[in-house]
Protein backbone atom coordinates (compact mmCIF):
# COMPACT_ATOMS: atom_id res chain seq x y z
CA UNK A 1 0.00 0.00 0.00
CA UNK A 2 1.34 3.51 -0.94
CA UNK A 3 1.92 6.68 1.62
CA UNK A 4 -0.72 8.33 0.27
CA UNK A 5 -3.05 5.27 0.11
CA UNK A 6 -2.52 4.92 3.70
CA UNK A 7 -3.36 8.38 4.39
CA UNK A 8 -6.05 8.85 2.15
CA UNK A 9 -7.40 5.71 4.67
CA UNK A 10 -6.74 7.37 7.54
CA UNK A 11 -9.00 10.20 7.03
CA UNK A 12 -12.03 7.76 5.86
CA UNK A 13 -11.62 6.19 9.29
CA UNK A 14 -11.54 9.19 11.04
CA UNK A 15 -14.87 9.97 9.05
CA UNK A 16 -16.37 7.63 9.48
CA UNK A 17 -16.41 7.99 13.28
CA UNK A 18 -17.54 11.74 13.01
CA UNK A 19 -20.48 11.14 15.02
CA UNK A 20 -18.96 9.75 17.82
CA UNK A 21 -15.48 11.28 18.32
CA UNK A 22 -14.21 14.49 17.32
CA UNK A 23 -12.00 13.92 14.29
CA UNK A 24 -10.77 18.07 14.38
CA UNK A 25 -8.84 18.77 11.13
CA UNK A 26 -5.67 21.54 11.56
CA UNK A 27 -3.38 22.52 9.07
CA UNK A 28 0.24 22.16 9.30
CA UNK A 29 2.14 24.11 6.43
CA UNK A 30 0.18 24.10 3.46
CA UNK A 31 -1.76 20.81 4.21
CA UNK A 32 -4.91 20.16 6.13
CA UNK A 33 -4.45 16.82 8.39
CA UNK A 34 -6.08 14.91 11.08
CA UNK A 35 -5.25 14.44 14.81
CA UNK A 36 -2.40 11.48 13.87
CA UNK A 37 -0.70 14.15 11.01
CA UNK A 38 -1.92 12.63 7.94
CA UNK A 39 -3.35 14.74 5.27
CA UNK A 40 -7.16 15.50 4.79
CA UNK A 41 -7.31 16.44 1.36
CA UNK A 42 -11.11 18.16 0.97
CA UNK A 43 -12.89 17.73 -2.35
CA UNK A 44 -16.60 19.03 -1.65
CA UNK A 45 -19.46 19.80 -3.57
CA UNK A 46 -21.17 22.89 -2.36
CA UNK A 47 -25.45 22.51 -0.96
CA UNK A 48 -27.09 25.89 -0.75
CA UNK A 49 -29.08 26.25 2.34
CA UNK A 50 -28.63 29.91 2.17
CA UNK A 51 -32.32 30.99 0.07
CA UNK A 52 -35.47 32.07 1.78
CA UNK A 53 -36.44 28.65 2.96
CA UNK A 54 -33.62 28.70 5.66
CA UNK A 55 -33.44 24.81 5.04
CA UNK A 56 -30.43 22.71 2.57
CA UNK A 57 -32.17 22.42 -1.26
CA UNK A 58 -33.74 19.44 -2.80
CA UNK A 59 -35.42 17.62 0.66
CA UNK A 60 -38.79 18.06 -1.69
CA UNK A 61 -37.21 15.60 -4.18
CA UNK A 62 -35.24 13.01 -1.82
CA UNK A 63 -34.80 11.88 1.60
CA UNK A 64 -32.02 13.49 3.39
CA UNK A 65 -29.94 10.12 3.85
CA UNK A 66 -30.51 9.11 0.06
CA UNK A 67 -28.81 12.97 -0.62
CA UNK A 68 -25.93 12.29 1.74
CA UNK A 69 -25.25 8.92 -0.15
CA UNK A 70 -25.25 9.90 -3.40
CA UNK A 71 -22.68 12.25 -2.21
CA UNK A 72 -20.52 9.64 -0.79
CA UNK A 73 -20.51 7.15 -3.26
CA UNK A 74 -19.52 9.93 -5.87
CA UNK A 75 -16.55 10.12 -3.84
CA UNK A 76 -16.82 13.22 -2.26
CA UNK A 77 -15.72 13.39 1.32
CA UNK A 78 -17.25 16.92 1.78
CA UNK A 79 -19.76 19.49 1.39
CA UNK A 80 -20.09 23.24 1.98
CA UNK A 81 -23.10 23.66 2.80
CA UNK A 82 -24.10 27.11 3.26
CA UNK A 83 -26.67 29.29 5.27
CA UNK A 84 -28.24 33.07 6.18
CA UNK A 85 -27.39 35.17 8.94
CA UNK A 86 -30.83 35.26 9.05
CA UNK A 87 -31.30 31.65 9.69
CA UNK A 88 -28.64 31.47 12.12
CA UNK A 89 -30.24 34.35 13.95
CA UNK A 90 -33.37 32.51 14.58
CA UNK A 91 -32.86 29.25 15.40
CA UNK A 92 -36.25 28.43 16.96
CA UNK A 93 -38.22 28.92 13.20
CA UNK A 94 -40.43 26.16 12.62
CA UNK A 95 -39.62 25.01 8.70
CA UNK A 96 -43.79 24.94 8.15
CA UNK A 97 -43.76 28.81 9.50
CA UNK A 98 -40.20 29.35 6.93
CA UNK A 99 -41.73 28.29 3.80
CA UNK A 100 -44.94 30.31 4.46
CA UNK A 101 -43.00 33.05 5.09
CA UNK A 102 -40.83 32.52 2.14
CA UNK A 103 -43.95 33.22 -0.54
CA UNK A 104 -43.71 37.01 0.39
CA UNK A 105 -40.01 37.24 0.86
CA UNK A 106 -39.23 35.72 -2.73
CA UNK A 107 -42.46 37.05 -4.58
CA UNK A 108 -44.16 33.65 -5.55
CA UNK A 109 -47.50 32.38 -4.17
CA UNK A 110 -48.67 30.95 -0.83
CA UNK A 111 -50.02 27.86 -2.53
CA UNK A 112 -46.74 27.32 -4.56
CA UNK A 113 -44.83 27.42 -1.06
CA UNK A 114 -47.16 24.75 0.49
CA UNK A 115 -47.04 22.74 -1.88
CA UNK A 116 -43.14 22.01 -1.82
CA UNK A 117 -43.59 22.53 1.70
CA UNK A 118 -45.79 19.14 1.60
CA UNK A 119 -43.83 17.46 -0.95
CA UNK A 120 -40.65 18.09 1.39
CA UNK A 121 -42.62 16.49 4.47
CA UNK A 122 -43.80 13.60 1.90
CA UNK A 123 -39.69 12.31 1.54
CA UNK A 124 -38.22 13.59 5.10
CA UNK A 125 -41.41 13.21 7.41
CA UNK A 126 -39.02 14.61 10.62
CA UNK A 127 -39.89 18.21 8.82
CA UNK A 128 -42.90 18.29 10.53
CA UNK A 129 -42.15 18.88 13.37
CA UNK A 130 -38.66 20.62 12.78
CA UNK A 131 -36.65 24.02 13.28
CA UNK A 132 -34.69 25.36 10.40
CA UNK A 133 -31.96 25.01 12.26
CA UNK A 134 -32.78 21.46 13.18
CA UNK A 135 -33.25 20.24 9.64
CA UNK A 136 -29.17 21.42 9.12
CA UNK A 137 -28.53 19.43 12.02
CA UNK A 138 -29.90 16.55 10.65
CA UNK A 139 -28.39 16.98 7.36
CA UNK A 140 -24.82 17.69 8.79
CA UNK A 141 -25.36 13.94 10.64
CA UNK A 142 -26.83 12.22 7.60
CA UNK A 143 -23.92 13.02 5.80
CA UNK A 144 -21.07 12.27 9.10
CA UNK A 145 -22.89 8.99 8.86
CA UNK A 146 -21.62 8.32 5.33
CA UNK A 147 -17.76 9.84 6.37
CA UNK A 148 -18.76 13.00 4.58
CA UNK A 149 -17.08 16.47 6.83
CA UNK A 150 -19.10 19.60 6.67
CA UNK A 151 -17.70 23.04 6.10
CA UNK A 152 -20.58 25.27 7.41
CA UNK A 153 -20.47 28.70 4.55
CA UNK A 154 -22.26 32.21 5.85
CA UNK A 155 -22.84 33.07 2.29
CA UNK A 156 -25.48 35.93 2.95
CA UNK A 157 -27.03 37.43 5.87
CA UNK A 158 -30.31 38.26 4.30
CA UNK A 159 -31.48 35.02 2.88
CA UNK A 160 -31.51 35.45 -0.92
CA UNK A 161 -29.96 34.39 -4.27
CA UNK A 162 -25.86 35.94 -3.92
CA UNK A 163 -23.93 37.57 -5.20
CA UNK A 164 -24.20 41.27 -7.04
CA UNK A 165 -23.26 44.72 -6.33
CA UNK A 166 -26.70 45.63 -5.35
CA UNK A 167 -28.19 42.87 -3.35
CA UNK A 168 -26.87 44.51 -0.01
CA UNK A 169 -24.96 41.47 1.12
CA UNK A 170 -21.14 42.27 -0.02
CA UNK A 171 -19.45 44.54 2.90
CA UNK A 172 -19.85 45.00 6.19
CA UNK A 173 -22.32 48.26 7.23
CA UNK A 174 -19.68 49.46 9.99
CA UNK A 175 -17.24 49.78 7.58
CA UNK A 176 -16.16 53.12 6.28
CA UNK A 177 -17.28 54.51 2.91
CA UNK A 178 -21.45 52.75 3.50
CA UNK A 179 -23.38 52.41 0.23
CA UNK A 180 -26.51 50.64 0.59
CA UNK A 181 -26.61 48.59 -2.41
CA UNK A 182 -23.57 46.52 -1.08
CA UNK A 183 -24.19 46.61 2.72
CA UNK A 184 -27.63 47.58 3.57
CA UNK A 185 -28.36 43.97 5.09
CA UNK A 186 -24.78 43.13 6.16
CA UNK A 187 -25.08 44.01 10.02
CA UNK A 188 -21.84 43.68 11.44
CA UNK A 189 -22.61 42.75 15.06
CA UNK A 190 -25.52 40.62 13.82
CA UNK A 191 -22.86 38.61 11.49
CA UNK A 192 -20.92 38.13 14.21
CA UNK A 193 -23.29 37.04 16.34
CA UNK A 194 -24.49 34.50 13.73
CA UNK A 195 -20.79 32.90 13.13
CA UNK A 196 -20.53 32.48 17.09
CA UNK A 197 -24.09 31.12 17.11
CA UNK A 198 -23.18 28.73 14.25
CA UNK A 199 -20.01 27.71 15.72
CA UNK A 200 -21.93 27.18 19.08
CA UNK A 201 -23.98 24.87 17.28
CA UNK A 202 -21.14 22.79 15.44
CA UNK A 203 -20.13 21.48 19.00
CA UNK A 204 -23.04 19.43 19.07
CA UNK A 205 -22.28 18.40 15.12
CA UNK A 206 -18.67 17.27 14.92
CA UNK A 207 -18.99 16.45 11.28
CA UNK A 208 -18.35 20.17 11.24
CA UNK A 209 -15.03 20.33 10.94
CA UNK A 210 -14.47 24.46 9.52
CA UNK A 211 -16.44 27.57 8.74
CA UNK A 212 -15.70 30.31 5.91
CA UNK A 213 -15.63 33.70 7.61
CA UNK A 214 -18.07 35.21 4.33
CA UNK A 215 -18.71 34.07 1.12
CA UNK A 216 -17.67 36.56 -1.69
CA UNK A 217 -17.05 39.64 0.25
CA UNK A 218 -16.97 42.78 -2.45
CA UNK A 219 -16.75 46.49 -1.86
CA UNK A 220 -18.39 49.45 -3.66
CA UNK A 221 -16.22 52.17 -5.32
CA UNK A 222 -16.90 54.05 -2.05
CA UNK A 223 -15.19 51.25 0.41
CA UNK A 224 -12.18 49.34 1.01
CA UNK A 225 -10.11 52.59 -0.17
CA UNK A 226 -7.70 52.38 3.11
CA UNK A 227 -5.52 49.33 2.27
CA UNK A 228 -7.79 46.44 3.39
CA UNK A 229 -8.30 48.24 6.39
CA UNK A 230 -12.06 46.94 7.24
CA UNK A 231 -10.98 43.58 5.85
CA UNK A 232 -8.25 42.82 8.21
CA UNK A 233 -10.13 44.33 11.25
CA UNK A 234 -13.35 42.49 10.01
CA UNK A 235 -12.47 39.19 9.07
CA UNK A 236 -10.22 39.07 12.33
CA UNK A 237 -13.10 39.59 14.24
CA UNK A 238 -15.02 37.40 12.89
CA UNK A 239 -12.30 34.35 13.03
CA UNK A 240 -11.97 35.62 16.65
CA UNK A 241 -15.60 34.79 16.99
CA UNK A 242 -15.95 31.45 15.25
CA UNK A 243 -12.75 30.17 17.39
CA UNK A 244 -13.75 31.26 21.11
CA UNK A 245 -17.40 29.43 20.64
CA UNK A 246 -15.33 26.61 18.77
CA UNK A 247 -11.60 26.08 18.88
CA UNK A 248 -11.62 22.81 17.14
CA UNK A 249 -13.07 24.40 13.71
CA UNK A 250 -11.46 25.28 10.47
CA UNK A 251 -11.07 28.98 9.58
CA UNK A 252 -11.61 28.95 5.77
CA UNK A 253 -11.02 33.37 4.62
CA UNK A 254 -11.56 34.26 1.29
CA UNK A 255 -10.51 37.81 -0.32
CA UNK A 256 -11.81 40.63 -1.93
CA UNK A 257 -13.27 40.89 -5.32
CA UNK A 258 -16.03 37.89 -5.02
CA UNK A 259 -12.88 35.40 -3.12
CA UNK A 260 -10.92 36.34 -6.43
CA UNK A 261 -8.27 38.44 -4.80
CA UNK A 262 -5.52 37.38 -2.04
CA UNK A 263 -2.66 39.13 -3.30
CA UNK A 264 -2.21 41.25 -0.78
CA UNK A 265 -1.54 39.24 1.79
CA UNK A 266 1.76 39.07 0.51
CA UNK A 267 2.73 42.06 1.86
CA UNK A 268 0.73 41.88 4.95
CA UNK A 269 -0.74 38.90 6.69
CA UNK A 270 -3.65 38.61 9.07
CA UNK A 271 -2.88 38.56 12.78
CA UNK A 272 -5.24 35.97 13.28
CA UNK A 273 -3.32 33.84 11.41
CA UNK A 274 -0.62 33.78 14.45
CA UNK A 275 -2.84 34.60 17.34
CA UNK A 276 -5.45 31.59 15.89
CA UNK A 277 -2.45 28.84 14.65
CA UNK A 278 -2.67 26.02 12.29
CA UNK A 279 -6.03 26.32 11.90
CA UNK A 280 -6.46 29.40 9.28
CA UNK A 281 -7.31 28.39 5.53
CA UNK A 282 -7.16 30.42 2.34
CA UNK A 283 -10.15 30.52 0.28
CA UNK A 284 -10.52 31.34 -3.70
CA UNK A 285 -13.27 31.17 -6.30
CA UNK A 286 -13.05 30.31 -9.98
CA UNK A 287 -15.67 30.64 -12.61
CA UNK A 288 -14.48 31.55 -16.12
CA UNK A 289 -16.02 35.24 -15.74
CA UNK A 290 -14.04 35.64 -12.30
CA UNK A 291 -11.29 38.05 -14.58
CA UNK A 292 -8.56 35.75 -14.47
CA UNK A 293 -7.68 35.84 -18.12
CA UNK A 294 -8.78 34.06 -21.50
CA UNK A 295 -5.91 31.46 -22.04
CA UNK A 296 -5.17 28.92 -19.42
CA UNK A 297 -1.46 30.04 -19.38
CA UNK A 298 -3.00 33.49 -18.13
CA UNK A 299 -5.53 31.86 -15.96
CA UNK A 300 -3.17 29.77 -14.21
CA UNK A 301 -0.80 32.41 -13.84
CA UNK A 302 -3.04 35.05 -12.16
CA UNK A 303 -4.44 32.53 -10.07
CA UNK A 304 -0.64 31.79 -8.60
CA UNK A 305 -0.36 36.00 -8.16
CA UNK A 306 -3.78 36.09 -6.53
CA UNK A 307 -3.78 32.91 -4.47
CA UNK A 308 -1.50 30.37 -5.41
CA UNK A 309 1.64 32.18 -3.82
CA UNK A 310 0.47 31.17 -0.38
CA UNK A 311 0.61 27.29 -0.52
CA UNK A 312 5.11 27.87 -1.12
CA UNK A 313 5.94 26.20 2.14
CA UNK A 314 8.25 28.43 4.64
CA UNK A 315 6.70 31.59 4.53
CA UNK A 316 4.87 33.54 7.11
CA UNK A 317 1.53 33.30 5.04
CA UNK A 318 1.60 29.34 4.29
CA UNK A 319 -1.51 27.62 4.75
CA UNK A 320 -3.62 25.52 2.50
CA UNK A 321 -5.65 26.72 -0.50
CA UNK A 322 -8.92 26.19 -0.43
CA UNK A 323 -10.45 26.64 -4.07
CA UNK A 324 -14.31 26.67 -2.17
CA UNK A 325 -16.48 27.70 -5.53
CA UNK A 326 -15.91 26.60 -9.67
CA UNK A 327 -17.85 25.03 -11.87
CA UNK A 328 -19.59 25.10 -14.97
CA UNK A 329 -22.66 24.54 -17.20
CA UNK A 330 -23.26 20.55 -17.08
CA UNK A 331 -25.45 20.28 -20.05
CA UNK A 332 -26.33 21.97 -23.37
CA UNK A 333 -23.02 21.62 -25.09
CA UNK A 334 -21.39 18.99 -27.74
CA UNK A 335 -17.62 19.27 -26.59
CA UNK A 336 -16.52 16.71 -23.92
CA UNK A 337 -18.53 15.33 -22.06
CA UNK A 338 -21.56 17.79 -23.21
CA UNK A 339 -19.75 20.80 -22.29
CA UNK A 340 -19.77 23.96 -24.37
CA UNK A 341 -16.58 24.68 -25.79
CA UNK A 342 -15.84 27.38 -23.42
CA UNK A 343 -16.69 25.40 -20.02
CA UNK A 344 -14.67 22.89 -21.44
CA UNK A 345 -11.12 24.64 -21.95
CA UNK A 346 -12.36 26.38 -18.81
CA UNK A 347 -12.45 23.32 -16.70
CA UNK A 348 -9.47 21.35 -18.24
CA UNK A 349 -7.51 24.36 -17.21
CA UNK A 350 -9.21 24.48 -13.54
CA UNK A 351 -8.50 20.49 -13.68
CA UNK A 352 -4.81 20.24 -14.72
CA UNK A 353 -3.76 23.68 -11.89
CA UNK A 354 -5.81 21.92 -9.00
CA UNK A 355 -4.35 18.28 -9.86
CA UNK A 356 -0.55 19.77 -10.21
CA UNK A 357 -1.08 21.33 -6.55
CA UNK A 358 -3.13 18.74 -5.28
CA UNK A 359 -4.96 21.66 -4.04
CA UNK A 360 -8.87 21.33 -1.77
CA UNK A 361 -11.45 22.12 -3.24
CA UNK A 362 -15.42 21.96 -3.66
CA UNK A 363 -17.18 22.23 -7.05
CA UNK A 364 -20.44 23.99 -7.45
CA UNK A 365 -22.93 22.41 -7.16
CA UNK A 366 -25.01 19.78 -5.96
CA UNK A 367 -28.39 21.45 -6.16
CA UNK A 368 -30.39 20.55 -9.68
CA UNK A 369 -33.14 23.24 -8.40
CA UNK A 370 -33.67 25.56 -5.80
CA UNK A 371 -37.35 25.67 -4.21
CA UNK A 372 -37.74 29.33 -5.30
CA UNK A 373 -34.72 31.62 -6.69
CA UNK A 374 -35.30 34.93 -7.96
CA UNK A 375 -38.78 35.03 -7.81
CA UNK A 376 -39.27 31.47 -9.56
CA UNK A 377 -40.09 28.27 -7.79
CA UNK A 378 -38.86 25.07 -8.82
CA UNK A 379 -35.57 27.00 -10.48
CA UNK A 380 -33.28 25.21 -12.08
CA UNK A 381 -29.33 25.32 -11.49
CA UNK A 382 -27.70 24.66 -14.58
CA UNK A 383 -24.27 24.39 -12.76
CA UNK A 384 -25.87 21.80 -10.61
CA UNK A 385 -24.13 17.69 -11.11
CA UNK A 386 -27.89 16.56 -9.89
CA UNK A 387 -30.64 16.67 -12.75
CA UNK A 388 -33.31 19.29 -11.76
CA UNK A 389 -35.44 16.66 -9.94
CA UNK A 390 -32.32 15.22 -8.39
CA UNK A 391 -32.97 11.58 -9.68
CA UNK A 392 -29.28 11.41 -10.63
CA UNK A 393 -26.20 12.82 -12.41
CA UNK A 394 -27.16 15.70 -14.91
CA UNK A 395 -24.41 14.88 -16.76
CA UNK A 396 -22.72 11.55 -16.86
CA UNK A 397 -19.48 12.40 -17.51
CA UNK A 398 -18.79 14.84 -14.67
CA UNK A 399 -16.89 12.87 -12.15
CA UNK A 400 -14.84 11.43 -15.44
CA UNK A 401 -14.26 15.05 -16.28
CA UNK A 402 -12.59 15.91 -12.94
CA UNK A 403 -10.00 13.63 -13.49
CA UNK A 404 -7.27 13.44 -10.63
CA UNK A 405 -8.88 16.31 -8.58
CA UNK A 406 -10.28 13.52 -7.35
CA UNK A 407 -6.78 11.35 -6.23
CA UNK A 408 -4.61 12.17 -3.40
CA UNK A 409 -0.74 12.61 -4.64
CA UNK A 410 0.85 14.36 -2.19
CA UNK A 411 1.30 15.38 1.48
CA UNK A 412 3.24 16.58 4.25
Amino acid sequence: MSKFSSIGNLAVLCAIFLSVVQCALHTSGRWIVDSSGARVKLRCVNWAGHMETHIPEGLQHQSVSTIASFIANSGFNCVRLTYSIDMALDTSQKVSDSFAAAAGLAGVSSSDMEALYQEAVSKNSFIASATTLGVFGTVIDALSSKGIYTILDNQVSKASWCCSGTDGNGWWDAASGYNADYSRYFNTQNWLKGLSAMASFSNSHTGVVGMSIRNELRAASTQDQNNHADWYTYVGQGAEAIHSANSNLLIMIGGISYDTDLSFIYNKNLDTFTSIPNRIVWEIHAYSWSGYGSTCSDIESSLGNKAGYLIAEGKSYTAPLWMSEFGVGWSGGNVDGGLTSSDDSFLKCIVSYMSGNDADWALWALQGDYYVRQGQVSFEETFGILKKDWSGLRNSETLTLLGNMLKVSQGP
